[in-house]
C-alpha cells in the first residue's frame, strides 16, 4: 500500500512565513494526483513536506500507514523527479540511471535487470550508452523520471519536471507519464502550475492557493462545480467569465441576475431555491466561454439569454475563434463557430446558456449555487 496521509499539516517558516497552512489530504494508493496553483501558493513545499526535504511545523504525515514525520528521506520509499534533470553529465544514460542502486548496494545484475526495464518503459534501450550532452530535453527528462522508476518506490513525487521543456514536447511528455502511470499502477504525486497539465493527467487535483488547499475534486467536478471563485477562474482556458451585478425578482416570481445595462439572465429554478436570500444583493455572475455563443432560430438551449455586446479582439484558433467582447458595465469572451465572420468594432448578439450559470458572494468568494 503506497497511501499517503497528510493531517493538519503545516509549514511556517523562520519570521512567521506560513507556506502551508492545516493541509489535509488522502492520496489513495496507485491514484495520480497534481497540486496546481500559483507560484507561492504552497504545493512544492507540500511536496518537499512529504519527500522530508522540508520538516513540518505540526500535523503528521504517513506514508502506506507508517508515520513519517521524523523519517528521512532515503527511509521513506519515494522517488522525486524535479524541474531540473540534474542528471551527471559524466555518466552514461544507463550509469545515471543506476547510480542509486549502485549507492544502496544493490547486486549488479540485479543493477542491470532493473535498468533494461525502465529503459523498455521509457524507450531508452537505444540511448543507454550516451551521456545527457547527446540527449534532447525530451530524452533527458526521461532518463530522469527512469532514475526514479529503478528504485521502484512506494510513491513518485514529480515537482514540474516537464517546465523546461517546449510546447510539444510537453505535450509529448504528458502521454508518457499518463502511460506511465497505467503500466506501473504506482501512486504519483505530481506538482505543477500548469492547469491543463493537472487536468490531462490527474485522478483528482489539489488546488492551493496562500497555503490553503481550496478544493479537491476530479477534473470535471472542478470545472463544472468549483467550491468558489478563485478555482472557478484557476481551472478553464479561456478563464470563466465574471460578471458584477445584482440578483433580482423577475417576473412570475423567478430570479434573475442583471448588471443594469443590457445583461439580465434568468436563474433556473433548480439555482434559484439555493441564493433566495441574496436578492437585491450584488453578487457575481460565473459563466464559462463556451456557454456563450452566437443567436441563432433555435439555439437547442433550454434557458438562454440575450446579449448585445461588441468585439473588441478575435483570435482564430483554427477549429474555433476566441472571441472578446465588451458592454456597457462588463466585459467577457465566448467560443464561437471557427467559420463565424466576426469583426473588431462589430456589434452582436450572442445568447448565455443560463442553465450553466454560478453565482459567487462579493465578499468571501464562496460559490452560491453548488
Amino acid at each position: 500500500m503506497a497511501e499517503v496521509v497528510l493531517k493538519d499539516v503545516s509549514k511556517i517558516y523562520p519570521g512567521g512565513v506560513q507556506a502551508v497552512r492545516n493541509a489535509n489530504l488522502s492520496i489513495a494508493d496507485r491514484e495520480f494526483v497534481a497540486l496546481v496553483g500559483p507560484s507561492g501558493c504552497g504545493k512544492s513545499t507540500t511536496l518537499r513536506m512529504i519527500a522530508g526535504l522540508e520538516e513540518i511545523s505540526s500535523g503528521a504525515i504517513t506514508i502506506g500507514g507508517r508515520l513519517v514525520n521524523d523519517v528521512p528521506p532515503k527511509d521513506r520509499d519515494i522517488a522525486m523527479v524535479f524541474q531540473n534533470y540534474a542528471l551527471y553529465p559524466h555518466m552514461t544514460v544507463f550509469d545515471n540511471m543506476a547510480f542509486g542502486l549502485k549507492l544502496r548496494g544493490y547486486p549488479k545484475e540485479e543493477i542491470k535487470a532493473r535498468v533494461a526495464e525502465a529503459a523498455r518503459i521509457l524507450d531508452l534501450t537505444a540511448l543507454l550508452d550516451r551521456k545527457p550532452k547527446a540527449l534532447s530535453g525530451g530524452q533527458r527528462q526521461r532518463v530522469a523520471v527512469g532514475r526514479a522508476i529503478v528504485r521502484k518506490p512506494a510513491a513518485f513525487l514529480l515537482d514540474e519536471p516537464l517546465s523546461n521543456l517546449d510546447a510539444k514536447l510537453r505535450v509529448e511528455m504528458r502521454v508518457e507519464l499518463n502511460k506511465l502511470h497505467q503500466r506501473l499502477a504506482a501512486t504519483m504525486i505530481y506538482v505543477t502550475h500548469d492547469q491543463v497539465e493537472a487536468m490531462t493527467l490527474a485522478n483528482r487535483i489539489v488546488i492551493m492557493d496562500k497555503g490553503d488547499i481550496l478544493q479537491v475534486a476530479s477534473p470535471l467536478t472542478l470545472y463544472e462545480q468549483p467550491v468558489n471563485k478563485y478555482v472557478a477562474g484557476f481551472i478553464g482556458s479561456p478563464p470563466m467569465n465574471f460578471f458584477a451585478g445584482t440578483l433580482a425578482r423577475a417576473g412570475g416570481g423567478g430570479l434573475s441576475f442583471t448588471d443594469g445595462a443590457g445583461i439580465t439572465v434568468p436563474v433556473i429554478p433548480e439555482l434559484a431555491a439555493k441564493v433566495e436570500s441574496f436578492v437585491n444583493k450584488p453578487v457575481t455572475m460565473g459563466l464559462r466561454p463556451e456557454m456563450i455563443r452566437e443567436k441563432k432560430p433555435a439555439d437547442g438551449w433550454p434557458t438562454a439569454a440575450a446579449v448585445k455586446a461588441r468585439i473588441e479582439v478575435t483570435e482564430s484558433l483554427g477549429d474555433e475563434k476566441i472571441v472578446y467582447f465588451s458592454t456597457e458595465k462588463n466585459s467577457f469572451v465566448a467560443r464561437l463557430d471557427a467559420h463565424l465572420f466576426v469583426a473588431t468594432g462589430q456589434q452582436m448578439e450572442v445568447i448565455f446558456n443560463a442553465g450553466k450559470l454560478h453565482l459567487f458572494h462579493n465578499e468571501t468568494g464562496a460559490n452560491l449555487t453548488v
